[in-house]
């Protein structure tokens, strides 16, 4: 199934009506480090209102991910929960409910995991990042150190807090 496309006519004009859908999409997107190229899954309770649908969801995907301090790889869940207005005659808040009685959530749901996706993905919080001098990964092969260029602008700092390292 790739549609997350939901009739509701049956709904309009009875306020607090009510069900539950479930719908699969395809989405493919990248956003600075990180990108979606999978099948998301979206649960979705559709309620009436007298302005059309409130339609609160989850929606969750596989994303890859580059990690901003040590360039690792890895691919992890991105989940995020969410709630659209669906109007008949849609303000600037609100989403369209078409002319045939259909809502369509994907764009939606693309919004809004495209917003949960990390702007500066890191693999794990105590990542070290790599050696900015050599290039070595800190979290598997931590570099001995390099001596410090006599000419460097933090050498005075280095004296002053008494720093060796």
């Amino acid at each position: 199934m790739d549609n997350l496309c939901f009739q509701v006519s049956d709904l309009l004009g009875h306020p607090g009506a009510d069900r539950w859908v479930y719908g699969e999409a395809k989405f493919t997107f990248e956003i600075g480090e990180s990108s979606v190229s999978s099948s998301s899954a979206t649960y979705a309770h559709v309620t009436a209102t007298s302005l059309g649908v409130l339609v609160d969801g989850w929606s969750g995907v596989m994303a890859d991910h580059v990690c901003a301090r040590c360039l690792r790889k890895w691919e992890g869940p991105i989940e995020t929960e969410w709630s659209e207005l669906f109007g008949r005659h849609p303000g600037e808040d609100e989403s369209p409910i078409w002319v045939d009685g259909m809502i369509d959530l994907g764009p939606v749901v693309h919004d809004e995991l495209s917003l949960a996706l990390p702007a500066d993905p890191v693999c794990r919080r105590d990542c070290l990042g790599l050696c900015v001098e050599c290039g070595a990964d800190l979290n598997t092969d931590p570099c001995a150190g390099h001596g410090e260029e006599p000419s460097s602008p933090f050498a005075a700092l280095r004296q002053l807090f008494g720093s060796e390292s």
